[in-house]
């Protein structure tokens, strides 16, 4: 059976063995606890608040302790995997979560609460950086845009599951519980990961310390891929990895415009999203549907949010993951638009809440597929941590101007109207991006985000 060269700087499987099942299926499980991380404070904070007569100021200090750690892990932690492996900084981001989570249960003061979620944010991006390059490297070309969509489901799930286990143990057990809950959930992953994660075979390859060849075959046993004699032709690194590199990397060359368009998509990305995920409930109540009514169309856009990950990565191979994600930015502000001019009614708005979710949760994917072949597999986890972190940067900004705009007697449609501005920029960006990518391919460069018929097209 052929199977790919890791020691090429190449590492797509032609395959799919039940090892790499079993990979990503941890991985998966891995988002599904993030998900519920990442909510775990907000679905305890009307009990905590209450039993601790914490200030909504205060509690919007917790709140964004965990924002600012996930930038730093991001920004600063996950690209550490490209220097020392991805296997360890994994493991050590899920043993973080398991332990501050733990710990956050027992905690007695609000400063060890400002602590513990600081650092919590920080695992939490950091990981959200390694799952998905893991899986990018683990999953054969044909299945990884959908494994990658699968992924991203599983923070839907997450948080989801999480709303579930509160609204069982809050009122009953007290808000600890989460928090106990979500610790275990990530002893689980953690003790998976030990037994099952192997180390990234891209980065194996180009460390190439004496015993890298011996666990390269291991991971290829498991992966049923032919064993490799030694390792040839050693990866030889450019000039500016060498230097310093791997954020001029990012910089260099032909990387640079596509890199900087994909920055300002996440940016952007992120700003409208995180709007959406805060001040929706409050914008349909203030529409006229009802708390229960309003805080019951997470349920709704929780569906189609995850139906817009799977339309992603069933399609974007086909149609060019660069163009679909282009395309589905551009459908999120046509649908922000009709969301601000809709009358009313809480079927229209509910329906139309749930088709904008689509697309901006489905681009949100797309943004993702197009950062895992973008970048050599040398500096992705550096890549992709500078996208997600750009996206964290976003996600403070977002319903920061909601807030403003609502609090200075901004309506709705006014309201909607600015955000599918913004959601434009995104649009405008990854089409550019493709564009670039286009015109690479045609001298002579990667096929990077465009469609199974333009690569064909150029291959002929």
């Amino acid at each position: 059976m052929a199977g790919p060269k890791p020691d090429q700087g190449a590492w797509s499987p032609d395959t799919m063995s039940p090892y790499q099942y079993m990979v990503i299926a941890l991985c998966f499980l891995a988002n599904v606890t993030d998900g519920f991380d990442v909510v775990s404070l907000a679905l305890a904070a009307p009990v905590l608040s209450r039993e601790w007569t914490i200030d909504p100021a205060m509690m919007g200090a917790l709140f964004s302790a965990a924002a600012v750690g996930l930038t730093v892990g991001a920004f600063v932690v996950a690209p550490q995997a490209d220097r020392i492996g991805r296997r360890p900084v994994m493991i050590g981001a899920v043993a973080c979560l398991a332990l501050t989570l733990t710990v956050t249960g027992l905690a007695t003061a609000i400063w060890q609460l400002l602590v513990l979620r600081f650092v919590t944010g920080i695992a939490l991006g950091t990981l959200v950086v390694c799952l998905n390059t893991t899986v990018a490297e683990y999953a054969s070309r044909e299945r990884r845009n959908i494994c990658l969509a699968v992924l991203h489901m599983g923070f839907t799930l997450g948080m989801i599951l999480g709303s579930g286990i509160a609204a069982l143990v809050l009122e009953t057990i007290g808000w600890r519980s989460i928090f106990f809950a979500a610790g275990a959930l990530n002893f689980v992953v953690f003790f998976g990961a030990i037994f099952l994660l192997g180390e990234s075979p891209v980065f194996l390859a180009t460390r190439r310390r004496p015993s890298d060849l011996l666990k390269l075959n291991r991971i290829g046993d498991r992966m049923r891929i032919p064993s490799l004699a030694e390792l040839v032709s050693p990866i030889t690194q450019s000039a500016s990895e060498k230097a310093g590199g791997k954020m001029k990397l990012l910089l260099a060359g032909d990387l640079r415009q596509r890199t900087i368009l994909l920055w300002v998509a996440s940016l952007t990305y992120a700003i409208v999203g995180y709007f959406l995920m805060n001040w929706k409930p409050t914008i349909l109540n203030n529409a006229g549907l009802s708390p229960t009514l309003a805080a019951a169309s997470g349920m709704i856009t929780g569906a189609c949010g995850s139906l817009g990950h799977l339309a992603m990565g069933l399609w974007a191979r086909k149609a060019g993951e660069g163009r679909l994600t282009a395309i589905f930015f551009a459908c999120a502000a046509v649908t922000l638009v009709i969301f601000g001019l809709q009358p009313p009614n809480p079927i229209f708005l509910l329906a139309m809440a749930g088709i904008t979710t689509f697309f901006v949760v489905g681009a949100y994917t797309g943004i993702f597929l197009v950062t895992v072949i973008m970048y050599p597999p040398s500096v992705q986890n550096t890549g992709m941590g500078f996208v997600v972190g750009f996206g964290r940067i976003g996600a403070i900004i977002g319903p920061m101007i909601g807030g403003f705009l609502l609090s200075a007697g901004f309506d709705r449609m006014a309201t909607y109207f600015i955000f599918s501005a913004i959601a434009v920029i995104p649009a405008v960006t990854m089409h550019l991006a493709n564009r670039i990518a286009l015109r690479d391919l045609s001298s002579g460069g990667p096929a990077v985000g465009v469609s199974d018929d333009e690569r064909a097209a150029r291959a002929v």
